[in-house]
């Protein structure tokens, strides 16, 4: 699927988009969280059934505490390759800062054709509480804008998708600012999905 960004923002309107969560999870990603409780503390439930106790047992995860996710997207994308202890924990300067590293490189060698961000971590999976679903972006420049295609390993059409969507548009605008560009595309690849 292929949207424009140029003066429209794909956010469905053919049913109700919880937009304060997705801007909430964003920045939740963003900040390289992987406390649950920071977002139910807003509100934010979205995370709760795989922060809960019975669910962390359920798949092993039983000396975790409940509302830590383990290594999910936030802790990829801010602290990639650095050993999980818990969410807690201070991980300033520890793994490799993706997220930083996109914006330096749109910044400095936008022709780069390696701007990626990854969420997939294969040695950190059995210790996330659900593996990335929406795991892998990259962003392209060209004419001053910014583009960007997120392959999603496993998508709830009905669900998540739009919620994918709206939030990837959003990285994409923001990413868009703070390099003083223009928002061009968001292409979004789908692997394994349900209706």
């Amino acid at each position: 699927m292929r949207f424009n960004l140029r003066k429209t923002f794909p956010l469905l309107t053919t049913k109700k988009v919880f937009w304060r969560g997705v801007v909430e999870e964003l920045l939740w990603f963003i900040s390289g969280s992987t406390n649950a409780k920071v977002l139910q503390e807003k509100d934010i439930h979205i995370w709760d059934g795989n922060a809960s106790r019975d669910f962390l047992d359920s798949i092993g995860l039983t000396s975790r505490e409940e509302g830590d996710l383990g290594p999910v997207y936030g802790f990829q994308w801010r602290h990639f390759g650095a050993r999980y202890t818990d969410m807690h924990t201070d991980y300033t300067g520890q793994g490799f800062d993706q997220l930083l590293d996109v914006i330096d490189k749109i910044k400095n060698n936008p022709n780069d054709r390696r701007i990626i961000l990854s969420a997939w971590n294969p040695s950190d999976l059995k210790l996330m509480a659900l593996p990335p679903c929406h795991m892998f972006a990259q962003f392209y420049v060209a004419n001053e804008e910014l583009s960007c295609q997120m392959y999603q390993r496993s998508a709830d059409m009905g669900l998540g998708v739009p919620f994918n969507i709206a939030s990837y548009a959003l990285l994409t605008c923001m990413i868009t600012h703070v390099c003083d560009l223009i928002p061009g595309d968001f292409i979004h690849v789908l692997g394994d999905f349900k209706t």
